[in-house]
């Protein structure tokens, strides 16, 4: 096993590395033997011999490409659901158990921010709750107070 980085980029959004393993053949060749959520069959792997598997979580490390608020939300709300996630507890068919009221709006919270970031919003256009101030004016103060980011 091969410990390392799985890389990816979000245009105009991020670039996100999440801790992966590979496998090592005798022959020195990388294998991937993960299946990929979006059936990609090229990945970028970066190994980093510091890094072991010990079996606890580890967040991806996420870093925005523009400087803007709705950006930072999404990866204070992802590592916000990662630190839930890894409180939680193992359950027999591979799922991590965790409380409803800690997660859901967490979860709820991404798929707004993955939604309006998908359409192109930014932070000072108008909010895609159709409440016709900017989203910095809008929402963006509401999840601030509700998810300390």
């Amino acid at each position: 096993m091969l410990c390392g980085w799985q890389l990816w980029e979000w245009p105009h959004v991020m670039v996100e590395a999440e801790f992966h393993a590979i496998w090592l053949s005798p022959d020195g060749q990388m294998v991937d033997v993960t299946p990929k959520l979006h059936h990609e069959t090229k990945v970028l792997f970066v190994s980093d011999p510091r890094r072991r598997y010990t079996g606890a979580t580890v967040d991806n490390v996420r870093l925005p490409v523009r400087d803007d608020q709705l950006i930072r939300h999404f990866i204070g709300v992802s590592e916000a659901i990662t630190h839930v996630l890894s409180r939680g507890v193992p359950t027999a068919d591979g799922h991590v158990s965790v409380p409803a009221n800690e997660i859901e709006p967490l979860q709820q919270a991404q798929q707004f921010l993955g939604h309006a970031l998908l359409t192109g919003l930014r932070d000072h256009q108008p909010c895609l709750c159709g409440g016709g101030r900017k989203y910095k004016r809008c929402h963006g103060p509401e999840l601030e107070r509700a998810f300390a980011l």
